[in-house]
């Protein structure tokens, strides 16, 4: 027999991996999908992600969600024992030039939630001094940091209440009576009554999310071997730089959108090195190894560069535009979640992101999962299209 409070979850990275644990810590059983390998699952090859805040001045949701996420990374690390060397709170640095950088600072404390104590002004003395970088100020964050993908997303799933199924891809989904029904490419049959689609890729194959646009980037990370630095902290501007995962100085990132060259491309190397020329004007030539590896990984994200979180509307056959609705009479599928296109900024939304998901399927939201689910409602543009407030959406029904 299904039980009621199970639930299959597409998709073992970091928003698959932490909506299983979240899940499981409410007591559900969860049955965790994913076409690749057990670890080999695409961005597990990639030696450390960043974890850094970013500000919008024009966007105060969006600050509120980087507030609340960056500072739930490390209370989740911390809660599930995560080893001091698969992931450090090291602080970033991002760089503006100095003037652009003086001037911004000074909106974010006035028009916005973060306060000096949040980020903090670095002086042009302070970084020609430190890093050799001249004309530029840094905003300093203490919520930024680096995890190892591999070692977070299997830490969250070693629960014996997870059960884990590899090399695995579905080819169909459908709903009978109130029990959704997968089958998968090697013929097995899966059903549940909640189903959860945590990876970008998978959520284009189905009819169901077909209204949600999805982009996909082709992106390259490089690093040497190196541990001469004397700092820890990311630095980013154009790019960025993990000094010190282990031995390894991790630096990058190309973007491409719909790229699908999943190879090592050297120009994306070269345009990577120069980054961290700029970034380390002072990094000589002998304190690197002439060896560079590379990570390539494809990147999900969606129209807005948000990702889609939550339930999905049902039209049935009914024709979308020459139809008039208001928040009373949508129809949303019951057991039907979507958590993906996060982009690059997976490992810092979606350990908080997956744990508002979690709760809205639990039934115990609080007004922050609320605002989370709202501002990632993966109806978004419908809604802005047929005029229809996100905030009118009641999540406790």
């Amino acid at each position: 027999m299904v039980k009621k409070n199970s639930a299959i979850i597409v998709g073992a990275g970091i928003s698959g991996s932490c909506t299983a644990h979240h899940l499981r810590n409410a007591g559900w059983d969860i049955t965790l999908i994913d076409e690749m390998k057990e670890n080999f699952i695409q961005i597990f090859s990639n030696p450390a992600i960043c974890v850094y805040p970013k500000i919008m001045l024009n966007d105060p949701s969006f600050n509120r969600l980087t507030d609340l996420s960056t500072k739930y990374v490390w209370k989740l690390l911390k809660s599930i024992h995560l080893k001091g060397n698969q992931a450090k709170k090291v602080g970033a640095i991002h760089l503006y030039d100095a003037l652009e950088g003086a001037e911004r600072y000074a909106k974010i404390i006035k028009n916005t939630i973060y306060s000096n104590q949040d980020v903090t002004l670095l002086s042009q003395d302070e970084i020609s001094e430190r890093y050799g970088i001249v004309n530029h100020v840094g905003f300093f964050f203490n919520n930024g940091g680096w995890i190892q993908p591999k070692a977070l997303c299997n830490k969250l799933i070693t629960d014996k209440g997870i059960k884990t199924i590899y090399e695995t891809k579905i080819v169909s989904l459908n709903k009978e009576k109130d029990l959704w029904t997968v089958i998968t490419e090697d013929r097995k049959k899966l059903t549940a009554y909640n189903i959860i689609f945590c990876t970008g890729s998978g959520i284009k194959n189905f009819k169901y999310f077909s209204r949600l646009n999805i982009e996909e980037y082709r992106g390259q990370v490089d690093w040497i071997d190196n541990d001469d630095l004397e700092y820890s902290e990311i630095l980013s501007n154009d790019g960025y730089v993990i000094p010190h995962v282990g031995k390894k100085m991790i630096f990058g990132s190309s973007y491409d959108k719909n790229n699908n060259n999943t190879k090592k491309d050297n120009a994306d190397t070269s345009h990577n090195l120069q980054k961290l020329a700029v970034l380390l004007p002072e990094l000589k030539k002998n304190q690197c190894s002439p060896e560079t590896n590379s990570w390539v990984g494809q990147r999900a994200a969606s129209y807005d560069r948000k990702p889609y979180v939550g339930k999905v509307l049902q039209f049935g056959d009914k024709p979308i535009l020459s139809s008039k609705y208001s928040s009373d009479n949508l129809s949303w599928h019951e057991g039907l979640y979507v958590n993906a296109c996060y982009g690059s900024r997976g490992f810092s939304f979606a350990p908080l992101v997956s744990l508002s998901l979690a709760n809205l399927i639990t039934g115990n939201l609080n007004n922050d999962d609320k605002f989370i689910l709202n501002y990632l409602n993966p109806e978004r543009k419908f809604f802005k299209r047929i005029g229809i407030k996100k905030k009118g959406i009641d999540f406790d029904s």
